[in-house]
């Protein structure tokens, strides 16, 4: 089994309303806040989503926690209320390819 990439340190940047996360490879990737909140996969974004085709997110969104799940994931919280999101480190990885 091929060793995975974890990260090594997870840091808020409030100013520029952005999460920054350095992996155990060296790769540093940087997401916005609203983009993270639009990419939530818990149940209820799943079904806003399979009816609207999108998750509507204002650009002004920010994190308002971010907690450990276990050795795999993190939740978080946004300032809209929405705290539901586990992120695991798989989904984290293919979502900064993507940026």
């Amino acid at each position: 089994m091929a060793h995975e990439a974890i990260p090594v340190e997870i840091r808020q940047i409030s100013v520029s309303q952005s999460l920054e996360i350095s992996w155990s490879d060296g790769l540093v990737s940087h997401f916005k806040d609203a983009d993270l909140r639009c990419a939530c996969r818990c149940t209820t974004c799943r079904q806003i989503s399979s009816k609207q085709g999108a998750i509507l997110c204002p650009d002004d969104i920010q994190i308002a926690s971010i907690t450990p799940v276990g050795s795999y994931a993190i939740q978080i919280g946004f300032n809209d209320g929405h705290d539901r999101g586990i992120f695991p480190w798989s989904y984290l990885r293919e979502l900064g390819s993507e940026a």
